[in-house]
């Protein structure tokens, strides 16, 4: 299951439980999509960003907002928590990807952290790419000057990522499997931010 699949499935099952380089006058053009992909990881140690997105269920749809975090220093992690209000109730999903672990937590649910081994954990990777590199264009954010490119994340869900050109910097980030989406909107960079694995306490086996 993709990281975005896992997101959209937390939150629909909640929400059913409650409802019950190149420059001016260069003729060199863009990098290559994968090399524009790659350069936050070369860039940065890490990036806080926000996140709006709409999962559709039965005919309905849930908005959701949030933020987190992506550390690129070695070996890579990321955080991201969202919510939602359903049925007049506020469900949180909340998500850690450390060391080839995920964490996750529902709430209202188990207050514990569920822990489980994965190979597609959110982190650098989820905005690299593996494969289908397009480069789209350059558009003017209002961050500045970047390049679109689109791409699949190693789990095959499609993405686009916008990264500014003159630093390298992710802008924005959307991804889109089948009816749900999430739109990452990069806003803080190398601020020291890290992210931990919860108290051993807080976690049972998934």
């Amino acid at each position: 299951m993709t990281a975005i699949a896992r997101i959209a499935a937390a939150v629909l099952t909640a929400a059913a439980l409650l409802a019950g380089c190149g420059g001016p006058g260069t003729a060199l053009g863009p990098p290559s999509p994968k090399d524009i992909l790659a350069k936050p990881e070369h860039a940065l140690r890490d990036a806080h960003f926000t996140v709006m997105g709409k999962f559709s269920d039965q005919g309905g749809s849930i908005d959701v907002v949030g933020d987190g975090t992506v550390i690129y220093a070695a070996p890579g992690s990321a955080r991201l928590k969202i919510e939602s209000t359903v049925a007049g109730q506020k469900v949180t999903y909340e998500s850690m990807s450390v060391n080839g672990k995920d964490y996750t937590r529902t709430t209202p649910g188990n207050a514990k952290w569920t822990v489980t081994s994965s190979t597609s954990s959110l982190g650098p990777r989820t905005f690299s790419g593996t494969s289908d590199y397009k480069y789209i264009g350059e558009e003017t954010l209002t961050a500045g000057k970047a390049w679109h490119v689109s791409a699949r994340d190693q789990d095959g869900t499609p993405f686009d990522a916008w990264v500014r050109e003159t630093d390298g910097y992710p802008l924005k980030y959307r991804a889109t499997l089948q009816s749900n989406n999430l739109a990452f909107t990069f806003d803080k960079y190398n601020t020291g931010a890290t992210v931990s694995p919860p108290p051993a306490s807080q976690i049972v086996q998934g």
